[in-house]
């Protein structure tokens, strides 16, 4: 996980308070950290603080159309491991919720094998 933080927002600066040891910090003002961040990758945040963390594949159904837009059914395919960002996340308890619910539906519709 990544926070990204910015010390003029008051909900970062509490984040950042108790940000725990799994996690790193971006300080949006930093211009190296925030260059280093953007050069491998990241994505500029819509609002502060974000945090950047990682959803593990799964299975997912999918709607299935012919050349002509009509409706053949539905599939079943695999969602890649990705990351995502949360925005305005109130405390870590709810980046803990968001985790724990991938990681829950990763193991529930574990990715199709190819």
């Amino acid at each position: 996980m990544i926070l990204l933080h910015h010390p003029e927002v008051e909900l970062s600066r509490n984040l950042l308070a108790l940000l725990p040891d799994t996690c790193g910090c971006v300080d949006w003002t930093n211009d190296v950290q925030r260059e280093e961040y953007t050069i491998s990758g990241g994505l500029s945040p819509s609002a502060f603080p974000s945090v950047v963390v990682d959803v593990p594949a799964y299975a997912e159904d999918r709607a299935q159309f012919g050349p002509d837009g009509e409706f053949l059914g539905m599939v079943v395919v695999t969602a890649p491991a990705h990351r995502e960002t949360l925005r305005l996340p109130v405390s870590w308890d709810a980046v803990a919720s968001f985790t724990a619910s991938v990681a829950e539906r990763a193991l529930l519709r574990p990715a199709v094998q190819p």
